[in-house]
């Protein structure tokens, strides 16, 4: 199984983003406001108030639909792949993404409350997805990439960051810090971390929130990156990346993802985010390491 074409699942996987909150001690959050680094009698917000302005990013965002998005693949050098791409996604769990070239589907990434799946035209043969309960159940046999699942849609600032009390905060000369200890789905401890600008933005296009990183506990070692170069404000309240490159520094892969012409949607029908058999293209379940069929043409196995 190739881990290139699987490490194109973060998509689902890993993320960042946010959304100014009303009032609180964390206003240097707001898109815009007084530039350079904080007072000095400025406190440094809590837990709290940070768990609080990512639940209200999620909370202001009815969903997201797009016909023209960017997808650029790097691996091993510095060229890219482009892919011409169309999305759909609401929280938490709510996703689709299907990228294309040269009138050809190529990618076809999704998940809904049950499972998440991901298919890659140029890479293994399989459609691959497994079940969220077969993850939580450890119940997993050929996970190829060591993140947990609930991590699906943060990297659209539609998931779910609380409670307050499973993280550690700290503070570095320009950046805040929530760190999360937890386990891979082959048990693995890790360690997720939130980074913050401790500056205010100094524009709607600037993101407060840069990066969310997933480390090895015990070697610091980094597995995964989300990074946000650019945001983009819609209709004064809901906040998305603009520019978000997903990294593996391991596979010595990246991936690009340029989030244009987006509309705001809060009703995308519940068939988009549900798998579809491929034709002429077997499904492998992670879980089990079922094969299951290819959909033959004509709607026949």
């Amino acid at each position: 199984m190739r881990k290139v074409p699987a490490l194109l699942g973060l998509v689902l996987l890993v993320g960042a983003a946010g959304c100014p909150p009303d009032g609180g001690r964390f206003n240097l959050l707001r898109p815009s406001g007084v530039q350079g680094p904080l007072p000095a009698d400025s406190p440094t917000p809590v837990k709290e108030d940070l768990v609080a302005y990512l639940n209200n990013i999620s909370a202001n965002n009815p969903g997201i639909q797009s016909e023209d998005i960017g997808l650029t693949c790097y691996s091993g050098g510095p060229i890219g792949i482009p892919l011409s791409g169309k999305i759909r996604a609401q929280g938490p769990r709510s996703f689709r993404m299907v990228g294309r070239a040269m009138g050809s589907d190529e990618v076809d990434l999704g998940s809904n409350d049950k499972e998440f799946w991901y298919w890659i035209r140029r890479g293994d043969r399989y459609q691959f997805f497994c079940s969220y309960q077969a993850i939580e159940e450890g119940n997993v046999k050929h996970m190829p990439f060591p993140f947990q699942p609930d991590w699906v849609l943060e990297a659209m600032g539609m998931g779910k960051y609380g409670p307050a009390e499973k993280y550690e905060l700290i503070k570095d000369a320009d950046k805040i810090k929530l760190v999360e200890r937890t386990k891979s789905p082959q048990g693995i401890p890790v360690k997720k971390v939130i980074v913050f600008n401790s500056r205010k933005a100094k524009s709607a296009d600037q993101p407060q929130i840069t990066d969310f990183l997933l480390l090895d506990d015990k070697t610091n070692k980094l597995i995964c990156s989300a990074h946000i170069s650019r945001r983009q404000i819609i209709g004064n309240k809901v906040e998305l990346p603009r520019e978000l490159e997903l990294s593996w520094p391991e596979q010595n892969f990246k991936l690009a993802l340029h989030l244009d012409n987006i509309q705001l949607n809060k009703q995308i029908p519940p068939q988009v985010f549900v798998r579809s058999q491929l034709q002429g293209v077997p499904s492998f379940d992670l879980a089990s390491g079922r094969v299951e069929g290819m959909q033959q043409a004509g709607g026949k196995k």
